[in-house]
């Protein structure tokens, strides 16, 4: 039974634009009679790509409208370079999710464009026209995109894609997802190669017609697992791959979040759903789930060192990953970074560092908990009343990169975030191998057999990004305090560097890499980074 106060535990939560919940007898600004119309694009668009406009409108069975009119400028530098409609007849919406993406022909033109979305509604015989989203209180500013003169750095057997991010399978009483058709059409114009589906485990058990009931048949749970098997047959060269974000109890007994890759079967957490009136304890803790979850799945601490703010720590129960937590048997590994550099990151990165040195072979990835949000986040910032809007945690804008000789799918992805053969990157890319002594080269993720270390090693970058600057090949030694950096190339290196080095004398557990850009790039002008995974040494 739910009580009816009970979604009061959401306020403080960072919330997503789900504007037609309200608390009993309680006012909301936010809350209008229609549909929540949103206008999305990608941040950026490879080149010789048209560039998908999605226009999304969520509730319209609660509230039938008609989309009369979709049309598009396109600026830059001012000047109007492209406008037009984009509807052929009008559209009768009634459903849950409507979705409809437009095509742009910009390939003539390089660099920042700004989109203004124009979308008329009609319902109950009155039109209204809005501007990129129908939300009270938001800026309705126009989408940036850019537009990518190279594409987005990468090896041939190298494929980006975003790790955390989040479906119209999370619906609840504050935010939604993207569906997951239009989802992979904008991120392979960005230039994904894959991405995870990490829906809440509090919200996958929901009632499909409602948000407030569980459901014991798990019927969202199984719709979620035929529409990604759907999309694993139809799609070719791109993955999505099935996931979970599960809510558990951390070694002091808090909730934190763990992301399953490749989970077929569901696991229940529902501590910080505030679904059950002061209850917040999970289910299971992390060794629990971690036990439960199927053999072939990996297991990432998700946004491990993020700062959980007070009122999600006293009303929700919600903590951070504590190193106990992260030495876990079975943990595959953490996720560093959750959209960007940030305390949480430098929290992560320490904490990586540390494990690391303590002989537990622990992965990194980077992610961004996007819930669409292509172009930028749309968020409840005072709930009822306002919208907040950054860009942030924009999905793809941090990718982690897997090695795949094979045919990239659900199955390849999955098994490189498994053994690590992985990076973390927002721009350049690295690849290295260690040579060992019966000649087998060792990548990221494994081990080399060898009593020196003979490092072979590239990094790629793109005027987008900028020019190499910096390259740091790090060595950890289990049982040390620190780690030392055995080599440190600095200064422009062009778009292209590749390095041998010899440590014959070296006694190392492991070696990795970081590489930095220059900020003089067309971008955003901020230096852009790339960590790799360790090759272990023995």
């Amino acid at each position: 039974m739910t009580h009816p106060f009970q979604e009061l535990w959401f306020l403080p939560l960072w919330l997503y634009a789900e504007i037609h919940y309200r608390f009993p007898f309680f006012f909301s600004f936010l809350s209008k009679s229609e549909p929540e119309v949103i206008a999305d694009a990608p941040h950026r668009l490879e080149p010789n790509r048209r560039l998908p406009v999605l226009i999304l409108v969520k509730d319209s069975h609660l509230y039938p409208c008609t989309l009369r009119q979709v049309s598009i400028e396109v600026r830059q530098e001012q000047c109007i370079v492209q406008r037009g409609d984009h509807l052929d007849q009008p559209i009768e919406l009634d459903q849950k999710f409507f979705w409809h993406v437009i095509h742009l022909d910009l390939s003539s033109r390089r660099g920042w464009v700004e989109l203004d979305v124009r979308m008329t509604l009609e319902r109950n015989g009155k039109s209204k026209s809005y501007h990129n989203d129908n939300y009270r209180t938001s800026t309705h500013h126009p989408l940036r995109v850019f537009l990518a003169t190279d594409p987005l750095p990468r090896f041939p057997d190298l494929h980006l894609g975003d790790p955390h991010t989040h479906s119209n399978f999370t619906d609840d009483q504050v935010e939604f997802g993207v569906p997951l058709a239009p989802a992979c059409e904008l991120a392979q114009a960005l230039g994904l190669s894959y991405f995870c589906v990490t829906d809440h485990s509090y919200d996958l058990d929901d009632h499909v017609h409602s948000y407030l009931a569980n459901d014991p048949d798990l019927a969202k749970w199984q719709t979620f697992q035929s529409e990604v098997d759907r999309l694993g047959s139809e799609l070719r060269d791109f993955a999505v791959v099935r996931g979970e974000e599960v809510s558990c109890r951390n070694s002091i007994g808090r909730n934190v979040h763990l992301l399953l890759f490749g989970q077929r079967e569901f696991i229940h957490g529902s501590g910080d759903g505030a679904e059950r009136w002061l209850r917040t304890r999970s289910e299971y803790s992390v060794p629990e789930v971690l036990q439960l979850k199927s053999g072939a799945s990996a297991a990432y601490a998700a946004h491990a060192k993020e700062p959980v703010p007070f009122l999600q720590r006293l009303l929700l129960g919600r903590g951070i990953w504590t190193d106990q937590d992260l030495g876990v048997d079975g943990m595959t590994g953490l996720q560093m970074l959750n959209g960007m550099l940030d305390e949480g990151f430098h929290e992560g990165y320490h904490s990586w560092i540390k494990q690391l040195l303590n002989g537990k072979r622990l992965l990194v990835i980077a992610g961004n908990d996007a819930h669409g949000n292509f172009n930028r986040v749309r968020q409840i910032g005072i709930p009822f009343a306002a919208i907040r809007e950054d860009i942030h945690q924009i999905f793809g804008r941090m990718r982690t990169g897997v090695f795949v000789n094979e045919t990239v799918s659900e199955e390849t992805v999955t098994k490189a975030l498994q053994s690590g053969n992985s990076i973390a990157t927002d721009g350049p890319v690295v690849r290295a191998f260690i040579g060992g002594s019966s000649g087998h080269r060792s990548g990221f993720g494994e081990s080399a057999n060898s009593s020196g270390i003979d490092l072979e090693l590239e990094v790629h970058s793109s005027s987008e990004f900028g020019e190499i600057t910096s390259i740091h090949i790090m060595i950890g030694k289990t049982g040390d305090t620190s780690e030392r950096t055995a080599f440190r190339f600095e200064g422009k290196q062009g778009f292209i560097s590749q390095k041998q080095v010899s440590l014959k004398e070296a006694t190392a557990s492991y070696v990795r890499i970081e590489a930095w850009t220059s900020e003089d790039n067309p971008f955003d002008r901020r230096p852009h980074f790339c960590f790799t995974n360790p090759i272990w040494v023995s």
